[in-house]
C-alpha cells in the first residue's frame, strides 16, 4: 500500500513543481535559524526540511518513524552555540541533506572538516559557473533537487493524512516550500535559474556581533566536526572571508549596475536582526505583505498569525548570547571595519564598536 501511495505521489509531486519557494538569506549568525523557526510555523502554507530530513536525506521516505525511534534522545534539548530548542522536527537547513546526497564533495561545509584547507571548498559558496566545472554543478543542483522532490513527496504522504479533508485546496498539491541555508546568500543566480520566481528574504545584523557570534560557535559546536585543528588565525580567516564572498555576491545580485536586477522590491524583502527582535510579529507581519501573502487577512482564516503570536509570547523568555563583555582588540577592530566595510556601510552600521 505504501509503495502504491509513493508511485502515485511521485507522480502527482513531478507535475506540481513549486514555481517559487522562499528562500531565507543571510550570513551565519545573523538571525537566519530564528526567522526560518518563525516562518516555519505557517504550516498552512510551507513545507520545510527538517533536522531528520537533513541527517537522514537518503531514506527518511521510508526511515523516518523508525529512526525517530531508535534515535529518540540522541539530540541535545539546545543548540550550544545559542540555546535554541533542537529536535528532530525543527526546520533545519537543506544544505545539510545536499551535502550528505553529493558525497560531502560540493558543498562549502565540508570545509568544516578540513579547515586547514576549507580554502579548496569557497568555491562552493556560490557554484559560480566560473569558478566550478559543469560537473560539481551538476552534482549538486541534481542533489538538491533529489532532496526537495522527496521533502514534496513527503510532505504529499503525511501532510493528506493530517489536514482536513473540507480545507484541503487540493489532495495532490504539495505545500509552498520555505527553505534555509546561508550559503544560499551567495547562490541567488542558480537559484533564480532553477526557480524563476523564487521569493527572498535576507536577514542582516551588526558586523560586529556577527564576527562575535561567529567565534561564539566555532568555540562551541565546530570543534565537534574538525578532522584538522585549525589556529585562531585561521578560524578568524574563514568567518571574514566567508562574510565577504556571501555578501560580495548578494550585493551583485541588488546592484542598481546589474543590467538585469535579480533582486528587487517584488522578489525580495530584507530585515534586520535588532527589527527581528525587538518585535517579531511585526517584522513578520511586515515580510508577509512585502511577499503579498495573505495570512494576516482577518478574511483568510488563518490560524498562522495566533500561533506565530503565541510563539513571540515565549521568546520573551529566552536569553541569546550577550558580547559586551568581549573586548576585541584595535587591529581585529580595524580588520572587521575594513573587509566587510560594504555591510557596515550598505546597512547603515556604526563602525564605532558598540559598549
Amino acid at each position: 500500500l505504501y509503495l502504491f501511495q509513493y508511485s502515485i505521489l511521485r507522480n502527482a509531486s513531478q507535475h506540481h513543481m513549486d514555481p517559487h519557494p522562499v528562500f531565507i538569506l543571510g550570513h551565519p549568525r545573523t538571525g537566519t535559524t530564528l526567522l526560518h523557526s518563525l516562518l516555519a510555523l505557517d504550516d498552512e502554507r510551507f513545507a520545510i526540511c527538517d533536522t531528520f530530513m537533513a541527517g537522514f536525506p537518503h531514506c527518511f521516505l521510508w526511515f523516518e518513524s523508525i529512526g525517530k525511534f531508535l534515535f529518540s534522545g540522541i539530540l541535545s534539548e539546545k543548540r550550544p552555540m545559542d540555546n535554541m530548542k533542537l529536535h528532530f522536527d525543527l526546520p533545519q537547513e537543506d544544505e545539510l541533506g545536499t551535502n550528505i546526497l553529493s558525497g560531502f564533495t560540493v558543498s562549502p561545509y565540508t570545509s568544516l572538516l578540513f579547515l586547514k584547507d576549507e580554502a579548496m571548498y569557497r568555491k562552493y559558496q556560490c557554484l559560480l559557473s566560473e569558478d566550478i566545472s559543469v560537473q560539481d554543478a551538476q552534482l549538486w543542483t541534481n542533489s538538491f533537487l533529489k532532496l526537495l522532490w522527496k521533502i514534496r513527496v513527503r510532505d504529499l504522504l503525511v501532510h493528506s493524512r493530517q489536514t482536513n479533508r473540507a480545507k484541503r485546496r487540493h489532495y495532490n498539491v504539495p505545500r509552498q516550500l520555505l527553505l534555509k541555508s546561508p550559503c544560499h546568500t551567495g547562490r541567488v543566480r542558480l537559484l533564480l535559474k532553477l526557480f524563476p520566481n523564487a521569493k527572498f528574504v535576507f536577514i542582516h545584523r551588526n558586523p560586529y556581533e556577527v564576527f562575535l557570534s561567529g567565534a561564539h560557535m566555532a568555540e562551541t559546536t565546530y570543534g565537534w566536526m574538525f578532522l584538522q585543528q585549525p589556529t585562531n588565525e585561521e578560524m578568524q580567516e574563514y568567518i571574514l572571508r566567508q562574510g565577504e564572498i556571501l555578501h560580495g555576491e548578494y550585493f551583485s545580485c541588488r546592484s542598481d549596475n546589474e543590467r538585469l536586477l535579480l533582486l528587487h522590491k517584488d522578489n525580495c524583502v530584507e530585515v534586520s536582526f535588532e527589527e527581528l527582535t525587538k518585535d517579531p510579529f511585526m517584522c513578520v507581519g511586515r515580510i508577509y505583505r512585502e511577499l503579498g501573502f495573505d495570512s494576516f487577512d482577518p478574511m483568510v482564516g488563518s490560524s498562522y498569525p495566533d500561533r506565530l503570536s503565541n510563539e513571540c509570547e515565549a521568546l520573551k523568555d529566552y536569553q541569546r548570547n550577550k558580547f559586551h563583555h568581549v573586548v576585541l582588540d584595535d587591529k581585529l577592530k580595524d580588520i572587521i571595519k575594513f573587509r566587510w566595510k560594504d555591510q557596515f556601510d550598505i546597512f547603515g552600521y556604526s563602525k564605532q564598536y558598540p559598549n
